[in-house]
């Protein structure tokens, strides 16, 4: 809680969903903000983006997918007047296959979105809230990495790939 902002309980129940299950369901989990600026709390479902396949060839195809949806969902609430652009934390489980050998690998990432255009409050209270869910969430160690743009997205999946995030 290092902002002040305190860490909704729904968000460790989620996260350990997400990362302790033996069957995984989600591909991807959000949080963000909540609109008093005192909590962070688990984004709305639609978010929330399932898994069906998971450490296989399909589980790539599906990530592929899951990146695609994902930016829509971003496009969709940049271009809607009516709601508000909010940085968010998006977990999200990669599976690909490396470059170097065609090896099938997964790894949880965090991605930090706070795209320009950000209130300057919202920026500030995520920036400095970021410690604080990842403190808060048990056992997190999956890797981070910060995203303003659409194609620094886009940009992940080839990385790893590529074995430049580890």
């Amino acid at each position: 809680m290092t902002s002040g902002v305190a860490v909704d309980a729904a968000c460790n129940e989620m996260w350990e969903e997400f990362h302790g299950a033996k069957v995984k369901t989600r591909r991807v989990i959000t949080f963000r903000i909540n609109d008093k600026f005192n909590a962070i709390i688990p984004d709305s479902e639609k978010w929330q983006l399932p898994m069906k396949n998971y450490n296989d060839q399909d589980g790539v195809e599906e990530t592929k997918e899951t990146i695609k949806k994902l930016k829509e969902l971003i496009v969709e609430e940049m271009n809607d007047d009516s709601s508000k652009n909010e940085p968010r934390w998006i977990i999200m489980y990669f599976d690909y296959n490396m470059e170097s050998d065609g090896r099938l690998t997964g790894k949880e990432i965090m991605l930090k979105w706070c795209p320009d255009g950000v209130k300057v409050k919202s920026r500030m209270t995520f920036a400095s809230s970021s410690k604080g869910l990842t403190d808060a969430l048990n056992g997190f160690k999956a890797l981070v990495v910060q995203a303003d743009e659409l194609d620094e997205i886009d940009d992940l999946l080839p990385r790893f790939q590529k074995g430049l995030l580890k």
